[in-house]
């Protein structure tokens, strides 16, 4: 028996994943060709967002939406399959608890893996190579390393 999610229609909450719609509708995915997956769409667009980052900001600035402890996309799944494994224990019979444990084991695998992930999005921003606004880089004599003696102090032949 599996059950049928709604066809979306425009404003209702499955269109507009974003606080506001995009300019543009997101274009549907080859294997989504009716569109009915419009949270799995919109992680397809960020993905395509990084893959088309220019910097190391950028790029650091579009993992933060999934890394993020607090708000980022790892902590929201997280959430969601906690919100199903309560579901799941309503049903109090055995496969609802079996369920359960599964989604609630889901749950804190993603929180384990924003944790181990909870420094790349500053790990990224390191990978920008310095800035060049005070100019090139120049040589201070002063601090050179000299070359070495010809002769070893205190040995002789």
């Amino acid at each position: 028996m599996s059950s049928q999610i709604p066809d979306p229609t425009p404003g209702d909450t499955l269109t507009t994943p974003h606080k506001t719609p995009p300019a543009t509708p997101l274009p549907v995915a080859p294997s989504d060709p009716e569109g009915r997956y419009v949270y799995g769409r919109a992680v397809l667009d960020l993905t395509d967002r990084l893959n088309a980052a220019g910097t190391y900001e950028e790029t650091a600035t579009l993992t933060d939406h999934v890394l993020n402890p607090t708000d980022g996309l790892l902590e929201r799944l997280a959430d969601f399959f906690e919100a199903a494994a309560e579901k799941a224990k309503e049903a109090e019979s055995e496969d609802g608890f079996d369920l359960h444990d599964d989604l609630d084991h889901a749950a804190a695998s993603l929180r384990s893996l924003g944790e181990d992930l909870h420094t790349a999005t500053d790990r990224i921003r390191v990978l920008a190579p310095p800035s060049q606004a005070a100019g090139p880089p120049q040589c201070i004599a002063a601090t050179a390393v000299p070359a070495p003696p010809l002769t070893t102090p205190g040995r002789t032949r």
